[in-house]
């Protein structure tokens, strides 16, 4: 199992609708979004929309066989911004 990381753009969302909403690749064990996230900016109201250019960090757990096609699967989403692996 490999690990990967992503900054998951959240502008004009709701908490983490759009980590929520993010379809997942074959291969998928587990994921969230990161408790201590690297986000940017997120300082408004949890009621309102996130704003332009807000974006979370969310882990995902993969299973060996799939870790390069999960990559490519994320890399074309329009919401990830990145896409990063553990060494």
């Amino acid at each position: 199992m490999k690990k990967l990381w992503l900054e998951v753009d959240v502008s004009g969302t709701l908490g983490d609708d759009a980590w929520v909403d993010l379809e997942q690749p074959k291969g998928f064990i587990d994921g969230g979004i990161t408790k201590e996230s690297s986000q940017s900016g997120c300082n408004h109201p949890i009621d309102l929309p996130h704003s332009e250019g807000e974006w979370r960090e969310a882990w995902v757990q993969i299973e060996d066989l799939h870790v390069e096609d999960a990559i490519r699967f994320y890399k074309e989403k329009e919401r990830v911004l990145s896409v990063e692996t553990d060494a």
